[in-house]
């Protein structure tokens, strides 16, 4: 998809975001703006692409460079503007790969100057392929020569904490409340419903939460009506069509309270 059409679509989704949170679409387009106009980012991440191609040419290393931040999908932007928009103190993804989304969010906390990210993987290498979703396959499996989140910059690593292991078993132990949660794990139903279910007691009641991948099962929609959420769905612009794939849930949405005190009477 041109890069033009790209950032058409990408402002249609930013709408629809603005419009969910309750926010001014200004204020949205102006952090958008504001990420497009970030040399100091970009140029980071092309010095890790310049990198990681000597090893590795599947995926965002495809490119050769990344003239824009579009070419990450519209995910990780509605990621750094949740994050600058919310100011959040801990924030928690599972599932790194390369570091796309850990990029993102770092970058806005550095702008922020606030906050830190606790990122939880497993790299793929380490898991037995029959316990993988089928749609992922090898794909994300840590290339010989680069470490899981190789697109991550040294300059933004000083508010990351990466955990080497499952998200089921480390999440119990995170003694924090979350103020915004990214799921980037294991997108079967089973795991998706076991992991939402660890992180419900650990969200920050202000929260918000993002999910990768929704259409690979019913786990988060499925979570969702049980928790009487309302989620927004965003479509994935230019990088896989227009296909269903982020799903966003503010945990205080005023659909959801209304819902709640309905339902109590």
């Amino acid at each position: 998809m041109e890069a033009k059409l790209c950032r058409e679509l990408n402002n249609m989704s930013l709408e629809l975001l603005a419009s969910y949170l309750g926010v001014e679409l200004k204020t949205v387009q102006v952090l958008y703006k504001e990420l497009l106009d970030d040399s100091q980012f970009l140029g980071e991440l092309n010095e890790q692409l310049r990198t990681a191609r000597e090893f590795y040419r599947e995926a965002i290393c495809r490119h050769e460079i990344l003239e824009s931040v579009d070419w990450m999908s519209i995910q990780r932007i509605i990621l750094y503007i949740l994050v600058r928009l919310y100011h959040p103190d801990i924030c928690l993804e599972t599932g790194v790969f390369y570091g796309g989304n850990t990029s993102f969010i770092l970058n806005a906390l550095r702008k922020n100057d606030y906050g830190a990210l606790i990122s939880i993987d497993l790299p793929g290498n380490e898991i037995d392929n029959s316990l993988r979703h089928h749609l992922v396959g090898n794909t994300e499996d840590v290339p010989d020569g680069l470490g899981t989140g190789f697109m991550v910059h040294n300059a933004l690593k000083s508010r990351w904490v990466f955990i080497k292991g499952d998200s089921l078993t480390e999440i119990p132990k995170i003694d924090r409340k979350i103020d915004l949660y990214v799921h980037d794990s294991d997108h079967s139903f089973k795991f998706v419903m076991h992991e939402m279910s660890l992180m419900w007691d650990k969200m920050n009641s202000k929260g918000v939460i993002l999910a990768d991948d929704v259409d690979w099962s019913n786990g988060f929609y499925t979570f969702c009506s049980r928790k009487s959420l309302y989620p927004l769905i965003i479509t994935d612009n230019g990088k896989s069509g227009l296909r269903a794939r982020t799903g966003i849930v503010k945990l205080n949405h005023p659909s959801r309270l209304k819902y709640d005190i309905v339902g109590n009477r």
